[in-house]
C-alpha cells in the first residue's frame, strides 16, 4: 500500500512541469467552457499591448488575441470574444448580424451556415467581407457559439487575398465549447 503511495506520488511530481506548461501554453485560451490553440507561428498579445487593429473598445476587450506576420503587409489575427448572454444559438447569430452590418454599411456576410465544432457543439460559422478601399478589403471567419451563459465569437481576420478559407478554417480548427458550468461565475 505505502508503495503504491510513494509510486502515486513520484508519478505526480514527475508530471507537475508537464502539466504546469500545457496550462501557460502562451499559444491557448482556456476557461472551463471553451478551448482554443492557435497554430504555430502566431503569437499571443498581451491584454496591456492590445490598440485599436482588434477594432475593440476599451469597455469591449477580447478574452484573447493571437497575431501571425504581426506589423507585415499580411498581418493576421485571431479575436476571441466572450459576452454574457442566455439566449438560443440562432438568437445570438442574428444579434451578431445586425452589429456587423450597423458597424459598416461595407460589410457583406457572404456565408453562414449552421454546423458543429469538433467536439460537436452546435455552431454557426460566419465568412464576411468588408471594406470599400481597394487593397482595404477585409476578410473575416467566425465562429459563434453559446455555451448556456455566454456568447462567444472566434474571428480569424486578415486583409481578403492574404490567405484562403482552407487556411482560416484550419486555423480555427482546434475551437471547442462545452456547457459552462452553472455553478461557475
Amino acid at each position: 500500500m505505502i508503495g503504491r503511495l510513494v509510486t502515486c506520488l513520484a508519478l505526480s511530481l514527475a508530471l507537475q512541469p508537464t502539466l504546469a506548461f500545457a496550462a501557460g501554453d502562451p499559444l491557448s485560451f482556456d476557461d472551463p467552457g471553451m478551448h482554443f490553440s492557435a497554430p504555430a507561428g502566431w503569437t499571443r498579445v498581451d491584454q496591456s499591448q492590445l490598440n485599436d487593429a482588434t477594432a475593440d473598445t476599451p469597455e469591449d476587450p477580447p478574452a484573447a488575441v493571437f497575431i501571425y506576420h504581426q506589423g507585415r503587409v499580411d498581418q493576421r489575427s485571431i479575436i476571441i470574444k466572450i459576452e454574457p448572454f442566455d439566449g438560443t444559438l440562432d438568437s445570438f447569430e442574428t444579434q451578431h448580424l445586425g452589429e456587423l452590418h450597423s458597424g459598416s454599411d461595407a460589410t457583406f456576410v457572404d456565408q453562414h451556415v449552421k454546423t458543429t465544432l469538433s467536439n460537436g457543439m452546435p455552431a454557426y460559422l460566419l465568412r464576411v467581407n468588408s471594406g470599400s478601399d481597394a487593397g482595404q478589403f477585409t476578410r473575416l471567419f467566425e465562429y459563434l457559439v453559446c455555451d448556456g451563459q455566454r456568447g462567444i465569437t472566434v474571428t480569424y481576420r486578415g486583409r481578403q487575398g492574404d490567405f484562403d478559407d482552407k487556411e482560416a478554417l484550419a486555423a480555427l480548427s482546434t475551437l471547442y465549447v462545452v456547457a459552462y458550468p452553472k455553478a461557475r461565475p
